[in-house]
């Protein structure tokens, strides 16, 4: 059985991934549990509360996604589950937003794995990488070629092909690490 009480659903917008989830957005007219600007920092939250967190299309938004992700870090156990989705940098959903400040590509988690992301946060403070996955937007041949050349290798994907077969999302499943 899952304790929901542990799970965290950061920029929940109106709708929780896991109703039962603590919720945390900036807007007063989302399902948040907790209204509280995202870019204000240390979160209203305890240390090593949860277990289980989901941040869907809210890293591109952030101001610093480096502190954002120290800070979804801070909250976690050890061992906690991170799901993150965000548009593709080839997705027009990524640039059709003006209020998103970057545009993400599969490696760029990668960063949140190694020394650099460590360093950044001054400690041991990393994640794992359990899975990255794309998903494409719904054309036959489009979407098929694109999830057969991503498949392959996502980096000759990412820099050769991405704007030929653009992706629509990317779903990143992080492990902590501390």
């Amino acid at each position: 059985m899952i304790d929901h009480t542990d799970t965290l659903d950061i920029g929940c917008g109106t709708r929780k991934q896991d109703a039962a989830a603590v919720g945390i957005d900036r807007s007063p007219n989302s399902a948040a549990d907790i209204v509280w600007d995202l870019d204000q920092y240390p979160w209203p939250l305890e240390s090593d509360r949860f277990s289980r967190v989901f941040m869907s299309h809210i890293i591109e938004h952030f101001e610093d996604a480096m502190k954002a992700m120290s800070e979804v870090h801070r909250l976690c156990k050890n061992g906690a589950d991170v799901f993150i989705v965000t548009p593709h940098f080839s997705s027009h959903n990524s640039f059709q937003d003006p209020t998103h400040r970057r545009h993400l590509a599969v490696s760029s988690f990668e960063y949140f794995s190694g020394k650099d992301f460590a360093s950044f946060a001054g400690s041991a403070v990393a994640f794992d990488i359990v899975e990255t996955r794309l998903t494409f937007g719904g054309n036959f041949f489009l979407d098929n070629a694109g999830r057969l050349i991503s498949s392959a290798s996502m980096r000759w994907y990412e820099r050769h092909a991405a704007w030929v077969f653009p992706a629509w999302d990317i779903h990143c499943h992080l492990r902590v690490r501390k």
